[in-house]
């Protein structure tokens, strides 16, 4: 039961993609006698490395489409690309049929490790800064030891989720040919495609989506995550947090910690939809 309650704290706050589903011999086999410390030929030492590790996506890069219904007759889609790293993008398109004529809301947002980006309509949007890029060069700038061992926490956090989906799947179910989890969630029921952390239906009051495609290993652009140079630039509203300190707790076995860093601080929601992915 706990180990499913951590997945859906992870799911429901905007957990980046888990690692390859192990098995219990593979989780041991990993880690076995010698602790968490990932080796030193396996420890990462650019924050390219580093993002893989804090945002991994098995399978390559995925699109995920999905059909938006909701009440009056309003509709609309909504397009997910995502990629390891922490890189995403959503696309969306609400018609509402009004009694003055029809109205159609589009709008964009993209997250990538150093920046997140939001807008509708015609609006340029705005850029808060991101914080998973801060996060990697900080534990690049971590001597050799305590970065392999903030990297194994990270390892074990990843792979005690992904026991967790062994010993409690949970209820199943499957959508656009992909098992999902389905848990209750702001006043209605997601199913989260747990492998990804992306939701591939939801069911609520107010609309309901459903994922109807889904391409893995997706060839995207070279500016799939480009964000608009017209975009307004806005102040971060918080202080930017002691990332050495946070480390330091990491390595005390601080796992609220952890989780903070990887997902409260890291993955904000970007789409009109429940802040799943």
């Amino acid at each position: 039961m706990g180990r499913r309650f951590g997945i859906f704290v992870c799911l429901v706050l905007g957990c980046e993609a888990a690692s390859p589903e192990p098995t219990t011999a593979s989780l041991g086999a990993r880690h076995g006698d010698a602790g968490v410390t990932a080796s030193a030929a396996a420890i990462p030492a650019t924050p390219e490395a580093v993002l893989a590790e804090l945002a991994p996506l098995a399978g390559g890069a995925v699109v995920v489409v999905y059909d938006v219904i909701g009440p009056a007759g309003m509709t609309g889609s909504l397009e997910i690309l995502a990629a390891a790293g922490g890189y995403r993008r959503d696309n969306w398109v609400i018609r509402l049929p009004l009694p003055d004529g029809p109205r159609e809301i589009r709008g964009s947002a993209i997250q990538t490790p150093d920046a997140s980006w939001r807008a509708e309509g015609e609006s340029v949007g705005a850029v808060e800064p991101g914080r998973l890029g801060a996060l990697a060069s900080a534990i690049v700038g971590l001597d050799p030891i305590s970065r392999g061992a903030v990297i194994g926490e990270i390892q074990r956090f990843r792979d005690e989720l992904a026991l967790g989906r062994i010993e409690d799947p949970g209820e199943r179910d499957t959508v656009a040919g992909v098992p999902c989890v389905r848990v209750r969630a702001g006043g209605g029921e997601v199913c989260t495609w747990e492998e990804a952390g992306l939701p591939l239906r939801y069911d609520g009051a107010a609309f309901s989506i459903v994922a109807s495609h889904i391409e893995h290993g997706a060839e995207l652009g070279t500016h799939a995550f480009d964000i608009p140079p017209d975009a307004a630039r806005s102040p971060l509203a918080a202080p930017t947090p002691d990332l050495r300190s946070a480390l330091a707790q990491v390595l005390a076995g601080d796992r609220a910690e952890l989780v903070r860093l990887l997902v409260v601080d890291s993955f904000p929601s970007l789409s009109p939809v429940p802040a799943t992915g």
